[in-house]
């Protein structure tokens, strides 16, 4: 730019809304530098109006000295009152200019106390608070006093304030900077361990700490347990003679043997298992496992030691139920678990009962006809008053059927998860087509049966 085109600058927008804003309020630096945060960077918003009002101040004394003292006059009148700013104040006084005492910013002070000259005070009870927790990153958050939210309202409005960053935001980063200070920690926008929340009216701090997950896999290796608690459907857990006053209708569980050590050895205050799918209460879980995600709410411990875990889980379940390849895991790797449970290959081994005995050709003749076959599945008489009434379709991979005598069969079924395997080879009285008992013309009921693998390219798992 050449010299004779900086007067074609428009340089009073700045000047003429601070004078403006400080003919109406009392304002401080924080807050007069806020009004122009997106202007200019790498600068505090108290440095900011810092050095706007000095701007201002040696504008007016230049004036004043120049001898155009009515307006230059009332300009350090403003500064030194409204803006209590004390290079005003000390050339107020050195030209005998008169001007009130204010010690009120409007905008970020209540009963005569500004949120800024607090920062220390709930800093340090922020740290008191999250003394008896590990964690390694945080996060602050606020709520700011609605009196004070209209009134930037009302100014902006007013001046049309433009540039200015919002009270909130200013607030969590200074007290998330000075919090940083103190905890040595690092702040992280995405997923801290922990969250700070101020609550500006009510002088109260809310401390959110996010759980911690666990991901492995459990095998299951007695039948008669269900996978989650299973409470009397008589008295819902309260207690009656027909479940002898215990309240549940199973007396364990593989979310409790799982998730009770989890909740202790992380000081937390309550766990949630989450599985990729789950086996029914008289079914064994065998081969490698059905993985899963522990959420622990609230831990006070954020890294246990996960063989300690494993061995503690063990050895209270008492060969019931077994667990390995436990790791830390995140929210993502319970999404994902979530996502991939109706798609996971699965593999079971069944008995089955025959009422007329079949033919080795006619085995042979269904392990043909459903290789790499879709089905349809109704949801299942048994469990229809728990789930929707859907029709589901499923991949049927593989099935072998072995004759073990005249009326009992073994099969193996690798097939999509989510597939009803009972339902598959009873038919299910037409619920599930096509099924074994249609493909055998026999009818066919499930005897016994084992998850005995699922397949998974879970990239959380190292085994």
């Amino acid at each position: 730019m050449r010299p004779r085109e900086m007067s074609d600058l428009d340089l009073s927008g700045v000047v003429k809304t601070t004078l403006k804003i400080l003919q109406e309020h009392t304002i401080c630096d924080n807050c007069l530098g806020r009004q122009f945060a997106w202007l200019g960077t790498g600068i505090s918003n108290k440095d900011r109006g810092h050095s706007i009002k000095l701007t201002l101040t040696m504008i007016a004394d230049e004036q004043f000295k120049v001898g155009n003292k009515g307006q230059s006059s009332k300009i350090i009148n403003l500064l030194a009152e409204n803006g209590m700013f004390e290079p005003a104040k000390l050339v107020a006084s050195q030209n005998s200019i008169e001007y009130d005492i204010q010690d009120a910013c409007h905008l970020c002070s209540l009963d005569n106390e500004s949120i800024f000259d607090k920062i220390q005070m709930i800093s340090d009870r922020m740290k008191g608070m999250s003394d008896d927790y590990e964690f390694s990153t945080f996060l602050v958050g606020s709520v700011p006093s609605s009196v004070l939210v209209e009134r930037q309202d009302e100014l902006s409005a007013r001046c049309s304030i433009l540039y200015a960053e919002t009270l909130k935001s200013h607030l969590n980063r200074e007290i998330g900077s000075n919090l940083q200070r103190i905890l040595r920690k690092e702040v992280d926008f995405e997923k801290p361990d922990i969250v700070f929340v101020y609550l500006m009216e009510q002088d109260e701090i809310r401390l959110q700490v996010n759980p911690i997950f666990i991901y492995g896999r459990y095998q299951k290796l007695v039948r008669g347990i269900p996978q989650s608690r299973w409470d009397c459907k008589k008295c819902k857990g309260r207690g009656c003679d027909d479940c002898k006053g215990t309240g549940r209708k199973y007396p364990d569980s593989i979310s409790e043997y799982i998730g009770i050590p989890a909740q202790l050895i992380a000081d937390g205050s309550k766990f949630k298992l989450h599985a990729a799918g789950r086996e029914d209460v008289d079914v064994l879980m065998l081969g490698n496992g059905r993985p899963f995600v522990v959420e622990i709410s609230e831990p006070r411990v954020r890294s246990p030691d996960l063989h300690q875990l494993a061995h503690e889980i063990n050895e209270q379940a008492n060969d019931k139920i077994k667990v390995h390849n436990l790791q830390t895991a995140d929210r993502l790797t319970l999404q994902k678990l979530k996502e991939k449970a109706s798609s996971n290959v699965k593999e079971y081994r069944a008995l089955i009962t025959v009422e007329q005995s079949v033919t080795n050709e006619i085995l042979e003749q269904a392990e043909t006809f459903f290789r790499g076959t879709d089905i349809e599945q109704r949801t299942p008489t048994r469990v229809s008053h728990r789930r929707s009434d859907l029709v589901r379709k499923k991949r049927i991979y593989e099935i072998h059927l072995k004759k073990q005598d005249e009326n009992l069969l073994e099969g193996v079924f690798k097939v999509q998860g989510g597939t009803y395997i009972k339902e598959l080879i009873s038919g299910d009285d037409g619920r599930t087509i096509p099924s074994i008992t249609e493909k055998l013309g026999t009818k066919c009921i499930c005897k016994e049966l084992n998850v005995i693998a699922i397949y998974s390219n879970d990239a959380n798992e190292h085994e």
